[in-house]
């Protein structure tokens, strides 16, 4: 007849689709199980590493003085801190996992969120990875005198990788035990520094000559080091769509870590 559809087969696919479609939706959107102390372990554990443990050496390398090497973490600090409040209000107001791939996206072009989110996953994040790894091989080898730097580089970063991918409960779990053992280990070790008897002759008040090492190029360099010990403070971004409160959990695990 006039006005009927010869069939209803197309309309029947139609509506299988649409269901396929609705399905596949809910089935790629995470499940928000990560809460606040999770979120704060993650950001904790980038942050206090290699950077701050490695990179002092080569800041005393060109700086001798105290004052200018503490002016060189609060003003690092103060930049990580910064960036943290931007991008609590960014994770708030847009989501979504991703980090800068996603508010880049979002925000200016699907381009430049293509160019960050590429640039992240072949050296932002695997070369930390890398350097971690090779600290720890080195630290290893020269405490315990036993093994090979690069094949216990190999282990451990394969050990850390078999835990996330398990599942994330089993991830979560040892990221916040991983990030406690850390944080002890530090308190055991400031703990012991006040039991030290002899004292080194080092001093955090400003000196003459400070001004010069403050405003000079080598403590420009030194800086990089800095801000390269602070990476990880942006940590929580990534996870974002798994965070069971990213306006609540997000923005304070970010603040609060750095």
């Amino acid at each position: 007849m006039v006005g009927q559809p010869a069939s209803n087969k197309p309309l029947s696919i139609l509506s299988v689709t649409r269901g396929t479609e609705a399905i596949s939706q809910r089935s790629a959107t995470p499940r928000r199980t990560i809460g606040f102390v999770t979120a704060s372990s993650i950001v904790i554990a980038n942050i206090i590493g290699t950077g701050i443990f490695t990179s002092l050496g080569f800041q005393l390398a060109d700086i001798q003085s105290g004052f200018p090497l503490l002016m060189l973490w609060i003003i690092g600090g103060l930049t990580a801190l910064c960036g943290a409040l931007c991008y609590g209000e960014l994770s708030a107001a847009l989501p979504r996992s991703g980090g800068e791939y996603h508010f880049l996206s979002q925000i200016y072009h699907p381009a430049l969120g293509f160019m960050a989110g590429f640039v992240s996953a072949t050296v932002g994040f695997a070369a930390p990875i890398a350097l971690a790894a090779m600290a720890f091989g080195k630290y290893f080898v020269g405490v315990f005198g036993v093994g090979s730097p690069v094949v216990l580089s190999f282990v451990v970063v394969w050990i850390v990788t078999a835990f996330h991918l398990r599942n994330l409960q089993i991830g979560r779990a040892f990221q916040n035990f991983a990030t406690t053992v850390k944080l002890l280990l530090i308190g055991t070790l400031i703990i012991a520094g006040l039991f030290v008897q002899t004292k080194q002759p080092i001093s955090f008040f400003p000196a003459h000559g400070d001004a010069m090492a403050i405003f000079g190029e080598r403590f420009a360099v030194a800086l990089v080091f800095v801000m390269y010990s602070y990476s990880g403070w942006n940590a929580a971004v990534y996870i974002t769509g798994e965070i069971k409160k990213p306006e609540k959990d997000a923005h304070p695990g970010i603040e609060r870590s750095d």
